[in-house]
């Protein structure tokens, strides 16, 4: 009787180890080890399940370790989703095997090992994977103070400004000729609320003049990296001679422009009052002859000389 409890025990013990064995092998969750994020954009962390045969997703979580919430939940056909986290396919039911997450807009915050845990009809595994996160300053902005019509041989100070660097930076200077003026410089790193850096720097020029108006300013990261580069001309106002050159073309225009009008004036006048009496003279040649015979016989009597008139009698 012994002997055949002893048989059943190691059959039932065989058999749960098949199942386990079974279990562990008929569903397996396959993640990348790490991946690459950038401030600001999708992260995608990809993770497909692997089956022998079709199998029906149960449930499906993602959280990060270092945090206890779910970011990602599904059980029982219900999703409940964290704000900026979903599945990466958009139509995504039980029956996809793609359980990736994606991250709508990624933080530095968001940086970490995640860990992924699906449950199927036929078994479940879990898989882990990292994420990193990187961010680049923008291109900066440039001011001056003052800003407009400065006069030569005044103190300027030019502003250069970025944002959004993971680690702190470094700001350059150069003129138009390509000469670097950071060693003139003022540089002030800050840590902003969301985890990157802000940098301003500033730089004086002194008594500026308008052989140099033209500065550069490169923003470069933690390993000398270019990230940023911007322009500006400092606004210098019109010299006196300029202005006085703008003045004399004015009056040397005006002084020649108007005996022109008026001499144009002249001849429109003179060729206009030509046309006027050609005209009369015109319709007085072709003007008909309407007296009668006796008007004429009558005139050409009265048109007689004195001579004439005194050699009748």
């Amino acid at each position: 009787m012994s002997l055949a409890t002893t048989f059943l025990f190691f059959a039932i013990h065989l058999a749960c180890i098949r199942a386990g064995n079974s279990s562990e092998t008929f569903v397996k969750l396959e993640c990348n080890e790490e991946y690459h994020g950038v401030y600001g954009q999708q992260s995608l962390l990809q993770c497909n399940v692997k089956a022998v045969e079709n199998v029906t997703i149960l449930t499906v979580t993602w959280k990060r370790v270092e945090a206890d919430p779910l970011l990602l939940e599904f059980h029982k056909d219900t999703s409940n989703l964290t704000p900026g986290f979903k599945f990466a396919e958009p139509s995504w039911n039980k029956d996809n095997m793609n359980v990736s997450l994606l991250l709508t807009k990624t933080k530095m915050a968001d940086k970490g090992v995640y860990e992924c845990m699906v449950t199927t009809d036929r078994g479940d595994d879990t898989a882990t994977t990292s994420l990193s996160v990187t961010a680049k300053y923008i291109t900066p902005t440039m001011s001056s103070i003052p800003e407009t019509n400065i006069k030569e041989n005044t103190d300027v100070t030019i502003f250069c400004n970025s944002t959004g660097g993971q680690q702190t930076g470094l700001i350059w200077w150069f003129d138009q000729d390509g000469y670097n003026w950071t060693h003139r410089t003022e540089l002030v790193a800050k840590e902003t609320d969301d985890g990157l850096f802000s940098l301003s720097s500033k730089f004086t020029v002194q008594k500026a003049t308008s052989s140099y108006t033209n500065y550069t300013c490169k923003v470069l990261n933690s390993n000398g990296a270019e990230e940023g580069v911007a322009s500006f001309v400092i606004q210098l106002a019109p010299q006196v001679s300029e202005i006085n050159a703008d003045h004399l073309d004015s009056d040397s225009t005006t002084h020649w422009l108007a005996p022109v009008v008026v001499i144009g004036s002249l001849v429109i006048g003179l060729l206009a009052a030509l046309l006027i009496f050609k005209r009369r003279s015109a319709l007085r040649d072709h003007q008909p002859d309407t007296r009668h015979d006796g008007d004429v016989e009558a005139e050409g009597l009265n048109s007689d000389s004195p001579q004439d008139q005194r050699d009748s009698f």
